[in-house]
């Protein structure tokens, strides 16, 4: 059992294509400051003529990606452009994990200011200090371990970040080592609410604001990610931001697609903590809607499939980047 996940992505590594089709104007960054987890940079965007400040988007693949194929399966790059904003991409290398997942099961890569988790830091940094970023509006997404990676970020540095989107990932500390990283990603393991969200206030234990709000997508015939990881995700997010357990408002048959429902869950104050979206018959992959309309984007293939449902452009609009809305 402890080999399943090792056993299940070098099957996906061996029969995808890695999005080779195209290849997108990536700018590789070599020289970005500390880089303790010894991952590379990439970023898309450029300054415009307009004075005002970029939001930041930060995109982080699944195993057996790297940078290039998160950016033509997710569709970011499109959305960048009519809405003028950066985007980020992390690239994990086969030195650190030979099926090049983040290693957000590691405890030396998930503590703030140590291995993987500091260099992303230092990634956003750098993109901070060389491009006119808007520190408020600062975003971060990602699909299985890239997705359990910004869950890390967002729990150890909760200041840098207004909203993350998290595509078949888990709890902050739900696992410490490889072995429970397996279980957790097959629902076998259990942590009470109460340790999950003492877990993330560890990591800043004299922060007083307000952690980011998440957005939480999980199919339910996700084969590699058990639908209790998202249950353990909001619980813990419901818990460090104080809200509510139970949503206070679903809609099924979102947008008009039977298999997709949404969820929002908020504190007291109205403030929304969690949005969860519950996808039914989707497995381990990410939902594109490929065509040329602004709604319209991504690549179908191992990685993806077609609902009618573009989920980077609905994150885009739940982060508030889409100028249009």
């Amino acid at each position: 059992m402890k080999y399943l996940l090792q056993i299940f992505i070098l099957f996906i590594i061996s029969t995808s294509n890695f999005y080779c089709q195209q290849i997108t104007p990536l700018t590789e960054i070599h020289d970005f400051g500390n880089n303790p987890g010894n991952l590379k940079l990439f970023i898309y965007g450029s300054l415009t003529k307009d004075t005002s400040k970029l939001s930041l988007v930060v995109v982080l693949h699944g195993c057996g990606q790297n940078a290039r194929d998160a950016s033509v399966l997710t569709g970011w790059n499109k959305l960048a452009d009519i809405n003028h904003f950066i985007v980020v991409y992390p690239q994990q290398k086969i030195f650190n994990n030979a099926n090049l997942c983040f290693n957000w099961f590691n405890t030396h890569d998930i503590e703030k200011g140590e291995g993987e988790c500091e260099s992303i830091y230092q990634m956003i940094s750098f993109v901070k200090q060389h491009y006119a970023i808007d520190s408020n509006n600062i975003f971060i997404t990602g699909l299985s371990a890239g997705a359990a990676m910004s869950v890390v970020m967002a729990a150890t540095h909760p200041e840098l970040f207004k909203s993350g989107a998290i595509f078949a990932g888990g709890a902050y500390k739900i696992a410490t080592n490889p072995i429970a990283g397996t279980k957790a990603m097959l629902g076998k393991k259990y942590i009470p609410k109460e340790i999950l969200v003492e877990n993330i206030k560890e990591q800043n234990p004299n922060y007083k604001g307000q952690y980011p709000s998440l957005i939480v997508y999980q199919g339910l015939k996700d084969p590699v990610v058990n639908y209790q990881s998202a249950t353990s995700l909001i619980n813990q997010w419901t818990g460090i931001n104080k809200s509510d357990t139970i949503p206070d408002k679903t809609e099924t048959a979102f947008m008009g697609i039977e298999d997709i429902s949404r969820s929002e869950y908020t504190d007291s104050l109205g403030r929304t903590s969690v949005i969860f979206y519950e996808i039914n018959n989707l497995g381990h992959r990410l939902m594109v809607r490929p065509g040329e309309k602004e709604n319209e984007g991504g690549r179908t293939g191992i990685f993806g499939v077609d609902k009618g449902f573009h989920s980077s452009y609905q994150t885009a609009k739940e982060f508030g980047l889409i100028k249009n809305n």
